[in-house]
């Protein structure tokens, strides 16, 4: 009887609770200590906190999210927003490889969400430069949402986490007979970056972070140049809605569990986050100017055209001139976004 060598890689199954202890708070960082540690092809369910629980504490919170809030200082958490679970480190990544993240569920912790009118929204001069908060309720479907109520923000939201009591803020109807198709998905997560230091977790880079891209939800893949070893992936800002461009300054801001299968690939190389979904290719461009970040997302896209399917650079830049779409992520993160799609089906295999 012959025997068979192969050897089958175990796949384990890991879960990562968001506590005070596996959070880190407004910021991307190459020295924090992992909060756990995987093989690549491994499973991991990751739970994420939004940080506006406290615009609706009676509704966005429970005992494992206040617990985040009652131990992590106002001074901790800098110098961007967003709470972010992890870092997870991935034996085997080294610099030059690529992460591959596939997302293959989002539920919601909870079924409620916070939409803010804020200070760095597009248009907060021509709203009178009131914040206003609108608390959203996801269906038992998880497909519609619907307004529960809204409120004028009582003070400047310039405080990551402040919670407001129900008393404090005067709740009122909001976008009565309108309901908001529901596109669960992860507007922060990324390795960390390789360089040194305290990075903000609000302005997206070449490492991920806030890119803002509700395609990043079930059933799509995202890849991410590793920069250290390990890799350090971080996962927050859930969100249940968002439309492209984040016009307001924020989505629906939402606590999400998160269940990916993490795996290295040495086999492929690429210097920006790429998104893979069932029907397209994504690349992804930022710039503080719109026009240079879309600039950057085509030249993305020339480049991943080129390296993956072998067409020449005149070929390429034709190619998304007449069948590439391009969307504004977002225009709210200091680094705007632009994301530009090839579907698959132009894209067909060699003779």
């Amino acid at each position: 009887m012959a025997v068979n060598d192969t050897k089958v890689q175990e796949i384990s199954l890991h879960t990562l609770k968001a506590t005070s202890k596996t959070v880190h708070w407004g910021y991307f960082d190459n020295s924090v200590k992992p909060a756990l540690e995987i093989n690549s092809g491994d499973i991991v369910s990751a739970e994420t906190v939004t940080h506006q629980a406290g615009d609706a504490p009676d509704l966005m919170m429970d005992d494992g999210i206040k617990e985040i809030y009652d131990n992590i200082p106002f001074e901790q958490r800098i110098p961007g927003a967003h709470i972010m679970t992890g870092p997870i480190y991935v034996k085997d990544a080294t610099p030059g490889d690529m992460l591959q993240v596939e997302i293959l569920q989002l539920t919601p912790r909870l079924p409620y969400g916070a939409n803010l009118l804020a200070n760095w929204g597009f248009l907060f001069n021509e709203f009178d430069k009131k914040e206003r908060i609108t608390i959203y309720e996801l269906d038992r479907e998880g497909k519609w949402l619907n307004a529960k109520f809204a409120y004028d923000y009582p003070y400047e939201y310039n405080i990551n986490g402040r919670i407001i009591a129900p008393e404090e803020a005067i709740r009122e109807p909001a976008l009565t007979n309108m309901q908001i198709p529901a596109r669960l998905h992860i507007g922060n997560m990324g390795v960390a970056p390789k360089e040194k230091g305290c990075f903000s977790s609000t302005p997206p880079g070449m490492y991920g972070g806030n890119i803002d891209n509700w395609k990043i939800g079930a059933g799509a893949t995202i890849y991410y140049p590793v920069g250290v070893e390990g890799a350090l992936l971080s996962l927050g800002d859930g969100h249940f809605a968002q439309g492209d461009s984040e016009l307001s300054g924020t989505a629906v801001e939402a606590s999400l569990n998160c269940l990916l299968k993490i795996n290295v690939r040495k086999d492929m190389a690429f210097h920006s986050p790429l998104l893979e979904t069932t029907d397209a290719w994504i690349t992804h461009g930022f710039h503080p100017d719109l026009e240079q970040a879309a600039k950057n997302a085509a030249l993305e896209m020339v480049g991943f055209l080129s390296s993956r399917y072998g067409l020449s650079r005149q070929d390429a830049y034709s190619l998304i001139s007449v069948c590439g779409d391009f969307s504004i992520t977002q225009v709210v993160d200091e680094n705007k976004g632009i994301h530009v799609s090839i579907p698959k089906s132009v894209l067909l295999p060699k003779a």
